[in-house]
């Protein structure tokens, strides 16, 4: 097989995929493209929802300066970090029991 043969398949392959691609997103677009025909039948059947009253403005804090962890403040990060950790592993069904949290290094 010469070398310009195989440039040639190469290309058909090349061809054939990205055809094959453009296809299939044309049908999913088409697909799509059907689902406001289904959409009011499905909002019919739902109840309106009465308008939410509008949430009162958040004031912003005044900025600090970052400052170093203090002993206490490093403690509660720890405690908060333990519990977060003891809670995910619990989710997943493991056994948190002997899992200590001893230090945090900041980068």
């Amino acid at each position: 097989m010469s070398t310009g043969e195989i440039f040639r398949l190469a290309g058909l392959n090349t061809l054939l995929g990205m055809g094959t691609v453009f296809v299939v997103l044309i049908f999913i677009s088409f697909i799509i493209s059907l689902f406001k025909y289904i959409a009011p039948k499905a909002k019919a059947k739902t109840a309106p929802a009465t308008a939410a009253p509008a949430p009162a403005p958040v004031q912003a804090a005044p900025e600090e300066e970052e400052e170093e962890y203090e002993e206490d403040d490093q403690d509660i990060l720890v405690a908060v970090i333990t519990a977060a950790l003891h809670a995910t592993l619990s989710a997943r069904g493991e056994d948190p029991e002997g899992f200590v949290v001893r230090s945090i290094r900041r980068k």
